[in-house]
């Protein structure tokens, strides 16, 4: 039984500003590096915002994520699909990685 609920709008809007931020950020490596910090700085705090949403559950986005693993568990081994702690976990990963790259892009990127 597949479920009809709609995608959390914040997994919807950080998924897609976080695909644009990363479409620019290739972009300006290839033809502008000048902005290439505010592109990698852009990419890290929707990573960063991306993660929180999750971490945090915000307006059910990781039990969502769980619920949708669970009615598309057929893609699993033996038909088992993590819960919503699983996505809560990987939102802080992903909190964590974004802080990072932010951290990494602000130390070492010349001026």
């Amino acid at each position: 039984m597949k479920s009809n609920a709609p995608l959390p709008w914040p997994l919807k809007v950080l998924g897609i500003l976080f695909f644009v931020a990363v479409i620019a950020l290739i972009l300006l490596v290839q033809v502008d590096r000048t902005l290439l910090g505010a592109a990698a700085i852009g990419a890290a705090a929707v990573a960063v915002l991306l993660g929180l949403s999750l971490a945090a559950d915000f307006n059910g986005s990781a039990r969502w994520l769980g619920q949708f693993a669970r009615d598309n568990a057929s893609l699993f081994f033996n038909g088992s699909a993590p819960d919503s702690g699983v996505y809560r976990i990987a939102g802080v990963g992903f909190a964590v990685l974004g802080v990072a790259i932010g951290a990494v892009v602000l130390t070492h990127l010349p001026q």
